[in-house]
């Protein structure tokens, strides 16, 4: 299958055209980050971006609005928020954007497009904000260590015991991949922590939360 012949259809939120972001491994396939389209196979899986709303979603999947926001609005609540698809480390990480596979529904959400499901369903966010956060600190400095790595998220998945060096991409890359963590680890950041800081004070930061409406 060419990426260019399949059609990716409207956007699920405001209807305008969805375009090609980033092409996932096939589900049966170790667990990676994407990587920039391209020539695709008939196993790999697409994600699109909605340009005007800022939504991504993966071709093909079927939404039910009603529980996205049920996930959505629940998550964006809660002390840990949800991932947003319109910060600075989505945008510098892209595929390799570490909280990528963090979003509680089949949505990656923007606060623009959080608001839009909202009101697809009669509801209202509350005020939206990406405020600084431990978490948005952790994704930012992921998702830079992640140019520096064999393994996506390679911290974040020893730490979890889901990757070790029998399941790894080989036992030298994973000897490589502790190495650059433990050395690159403080060096990274030192650049990503006024990153994310600066973006959350901007409205950028990798996490979006949503504060009760007020009256």
């Amino acid at each position: 299958m060419n990426a260019d012949a399949a059609d990716p259809g409207p956007c699920p939120l405001c209807g305008r055209p969805l375009y090609g972001w980033v092409v996932l491994p096939p589900a049966s396939a170790e667990p990676s980050v994407g990587m920039p389209m391209n020539g695709l196979s008939e196993q790999e899986r697409v994600v699109d971006r909605c340009e005007n709303c800022g939504v991504a979603v993966e071709r093909g999947a079927e939404i039910d609005l009603a529980a996205e926001w049920r996930a959505a609005g629940a998550a964006a609540g809660d002390a840990l928020g949800t991932p947003n698809r319109a910060s600075l480390q989505a945008w510098i990480g892209v595929e390799g954007w570490a909280g990528f596979d963090r979003s509680p529904g089949r949505l990656l959400l923007s606060p623009a497009s959080l608001e839009l499901l909202a009101e697809r369903n009669g509801e209202a966010p509350g005020r939206v904000r990406t405020p600084v956060s431990r978490r948005g600190q952790a994704w930012m400095w992921q998702t830079l260590l992640n140019g520096l790595t064999f393994h996506p998220n390679f911290a974040r998945e020893v730490r979890a015991g889901r990757l070790r060096p029998r399941t790894s991409r080989g036992t030298l890359r994973f000897a490589a991949d502790v190495v650059v963590t433990v050395l690159g680890a403080p060096l990274v950041a030192l650049l990503s922590v006024p990153l994310e800081l600066v973006a959350a004070l901007v409205g950028r930061g990798g996490v979006m939360r949503a504060d009760p409406r007020s009256g």
